[in-house]
């Protein structure tokens, strides 16, 4: 055995306590400042002077902790040791004591600005992970004081408190929270707690089994092999609810409600039998791939999808119970809120829940069932208040129209490939009236593609045409003579290392496409999937849609978690068969009202909820959603009504 030197071994010693901590190294700096006081003492001492040896420890440390005695000494040998004691005091006493006790408490403030501190909150709101939805959750629930106050009502509190978990609490965070336009001063608010989502102490310091609601969104794409591989999103989350599960558990203490996002619809059964609380699930792949196809199908759906999924502005969705209406027919329940569009009702309880939309004028409703209005403010739905407005009834019988399949196929170009692709030609084959015609371009491996269609099964509507190629070439997009399609759609990647990325091929692809068809009359419909918000503006050219799945996601979960009864709302409305949203063109001689409008739609079994005007060549249509019932729509052939029908009866 090799015996290692004194000197490395008391250094060793040395370096294993100040390895300790701050406290641990205060003892060591006592220890040496008691050691210096005592040789400073014992100096003094050796000179023979009259003094007693703890009253010249107790000069030796004065001087060393003191510089300002340094000139009272008399006598060359203690002004000497006097001033040897001083300057040990400057590294000893001064340097290392200030230095540990900086290097303490900068150890702290970093420890409060990762967030390590376990929250001290009841019936708060937690968003596990820091993903492309955190910002639109937030602004849906804290941006302002309409969509707040939804919340507080839904939950009978008082303050409304959001923490957010992450594995990256930095000052970037909390000025992205601060720079926001609609989060503003509120970012405040927000607190931010470090940690996995996988590790149960951090899902215990966001104070997950206190909380009011628990949001769990996840995060599409953007893993590419040089950003190195992760974990299954799915999988992650399914691990989450089991840690919560067996948390709420062990603590004898009901699991939290939890809103929480999947991105493949398959795993619903694994991530329902995860958790044994309240549960609200959103398949992200399958609900963007509804609204993808019924924006396919009616055009302009988007700005419906824009205004109503979000409650900070316009129009929104809201719930009441049928209370003492019980028994009314429909067309009554419906005269009593002139300023909101009574969409239809939810009935049952528990899993035995229907949302029955479009139903006939004579309808009768019944004792329990929650009304589903649109409305810009809850007063306008709400039809038992005291002294509310009441409107013209209106007869409307619905006519579900026969399941016929069209016999001209809607021909679709799809630029670009994500994980969802599957899901959404699935949904499309789900389609009973349509027969479709696509030709997909992506440079993603034709073997990879069609691994992943291989699944699929009830295809027969489609004729799916693959081709290997990056439409972003030049003369690519040329040789599939664009103008023959009816619909082009432009995906967001999942492959590439940011949204910005992803965005930009969308856009430059856009721009060509728009170079193709300058000069021709008949246009397709263009529909663009982007990944950031912020990139919308972008896209300049009236006859182009967008729509945003972060964004659409975000509002989805958080109208969730205010009311989960909305879940079977959105289910029927954004189905591919059953009552849908679709666009009527009308051709007007003369000015109506809007209640005239109303009552000839009426007439065809159809809902009437807005109208989308034509402003004129290089302008964007503009949606007038639930206007007042006198308002005036000018003559014209370019507008389109947006109406709720009843759809199609098998």
């Amino acid at each position: 055995m090799i015996r290692l030197p004194l000197v490395d071994r008391v250094k060793f010693f040395v370096e294993r306590q100040f390895v300790k901590g701050a406290g641990f190294q205060l003892l060591v700096v006592a220890g040496l400042i008691g050691l210096i006081s005592l040789a400073g003492g014992v100096a003094v001492l050796i000179t023979g002077d009259q003094v007693s040896a703890p009253d010249a420890v107790w000069w030796a440390f004065l001087r060393l902790t003191d510089p300002g005695y340094l000139g009272d000494d008399i006598g060359g040998w203690r002004r000497f040791v006097s001033t040897l004691l001083t300057l040990s005091g400057y590294v000893v006493f001064l340097g290392a004591l200030v230095a540990i006790m900086t290097q303490w408490l900068i150890a702290r403030m970093r420890e409060f600005e990762r967030g390590l501190t376990p929250v001290a909150l009841k019936n708060h709101v937690v968003i596990i992970g820091w993903t492309n939805r955190t910002l639109p959750l937030l602004r849906e629930l804290v941006g302002s004081q309409r969509s707040e106050r939804r919340f507080l009502l839904s939950f009978g509190l008082k303050r409304l408190t959001p923490v957010v978990l992450s594995e990256d609490v930095s000052a970037v965070q909390s000025q992205e929270l601060r720079a926001d336009p609609v989060l503003g001063s509120r970012a405040n608010r927000v607190i931010l707690r470090y940690g996995s989502a996988l590790e149960e102490e951090a899902i215990q310091r966001a104070a997950c089994l206190n909380a009011s609601v628990v949001l769990l969104p996840s995060d599409f794409g953007f893993r590419g092999p040089e950003q190195g591989y992760r974990l299954d999103p799915d999988v992650e989350t399914i691990r989450v609810l089991l840690s919560m599960d067996a948390r709420a558990a062990e603590a004898n203490s009901p699991p939290p409600r939890v809103v929480v996002e999947v991105q493949d619809g398959r795993r619903l059964g694994m991530v329902r039998r995860a958790y044994s609380g309240p549960l609200e699930v959103v398949a992200s792949d399958r609900t963007v791939s509804r609204l993808l196809l019924q924006t396919l199908l009616h055009p302009g759906l988007a700005a419906f999808l824009r205004e109503t999924l979000t409650s900070l502005d316009g129009n929104e969705f809201h719930l009441l119970p049928v209370g003492s209406l019980a028994g009314a027919p429909f067309k009554e329940v419906a005269a009593r809120c002139p300023r909101a569009r009574l969409l239809g009702l939810i009935r049952g309880k528990g899993e035995d829940v229907t949302a029955m939309l479009c139903p006939s004028s004579e309808f009768k409703v019944e004792a329990g069932d929650q009304m589903v209005l649109l409305a810009r403010d809850a007063q306008d739905a709400d039809f038992a208040r005291p002294g509310a407005a009441r409107g013209v009834v209106v007869s409307r019988e619905p006519r579900a129209k026969p399941v016929v399949r069209k016999s001209e196929p809607h021909r679709v170009l799809l630029l670009g490939w994500n994980a969802r692709v599957p899901t959404l030609i699935e949904t499309l084959a789900d389609r009973a009236d349509r027969r479709w015609q696509i030709d997909l371009i992506s440079a993603i491996p034709l073997e990879e593609r069609e691994q992943a269609l291989a699944a699929l099964e009830g295809l027969e509507p489609i004729e799916l045409r693959q081709f290997r190629d990056d439409y972003l070439l030049e003369g690519v997009l040329q040789q599939f003579e664009v103008m023959r399609y009816d619909s082009i759609v432009l995906l967001t990647s999942d492959r590439l290392a940011s949204s910005e990325e992803s965005d930009a091929r969308a856009v430059v692809g856009h721009r060509m496409i728009e170079s193709l068809l300058e000069h021709e009359p008949k246009r397709p419909h263009v529909l663009i999937e982007l990944a950031d918000a912020a990139n919308e503006g972008l896209i300049r050219n009236a006859g182009a849609e967008t729509l945003i799945p972060p964004l659409l996601i975000s509002h989805l979960l958080a109208q969730l978690a205010m009311r989960p009864e909305l879940s079977v709302v959105f289910n029927a409305l954004f189905a591919p068969h059953g009552p849908e949203l679709a666009f009527r063109s009308i051709t007007l001689s003369n000015a109506r009202s809007f209640a005239e409008l109303e009552q000839r739609m009426a007439e065809s079994g159809e809902l009437l909820l807005g109208v989308q005007t034509d402003p004129g060549a290089g302008s964007a249509p503009e949606l007038l959603l639930n206007p007042p019932a006198d308002t005036r729509i000018e003559a014209g052939d370019g507008h389109r009504l947006l109406v709720l029908t009843p759809g199609h009866q098998a």
